[in-house]
């Protein structure tokens, strides 16, 4: 019997997983050996540091769709040209609007997430929590 469309699709998207945890396996074995290297190179100089004191740190992906600073600047041109508190969600609508982005669930949440980054940065500056609207959502309006 014939595969089905579902299962050969199924089928090609695991192909498509397993090479990707193949890919990343071989990226861990590289970087462990370069933090092998450093290891050894920061005991040469100080055989006494103690490495476990050394914490990870975060590696930040960029947002493809915005440049530096782009975000910032066009969540202020959408609150300054509404002139209403408008809640992160709404901000997020109207910038994925003004840069033609199909909107789907997941780039949502990632460009809100952006949006309420740059408004929590600058509360208090360039912008104000404002008290109202609907319960859960907190509103913002240009200082």
């Amino acid at each position: 019997m014939a595969e089905s469309l579902v299962v050969s699709g199924l089928v090609s998207k695991r192909a498509k997983v397993a090479g990707q945890i193949a890919s990343y396996k071989i990226e861990i074995t590289r970087l462990q050996g370069a933090l092998s290297h450093l290891d050894g190179s920061i005991k040469l100089f100080a055989p006494e540091y103690d490495l476990r004191t050394v914490k990870s740190k975060r590696t930040n992906t960029r947002n493809q769709y915005f440049k530096q600073g782009e975000a910032q600047r066009m969540t202020l041109d959408v609150m300054r040209e509404e002139a209403v508190p408008l809640n992160s969600r709404e901000i997020t609508d109207r910038l994925l609007q003004r840069k033609g982005i199909e909107s789907n669930a997941t780039l949502v949440g990632r460009i809100q997430k952006n949006v309420l980054a740059v408004l929590h940065r600058q509360d208090g500056r360039l912008v104000k929590r404002v008290v109202g609207g609907e319960p859960g959502a907190m509103q913002w309006v240009v200082a």
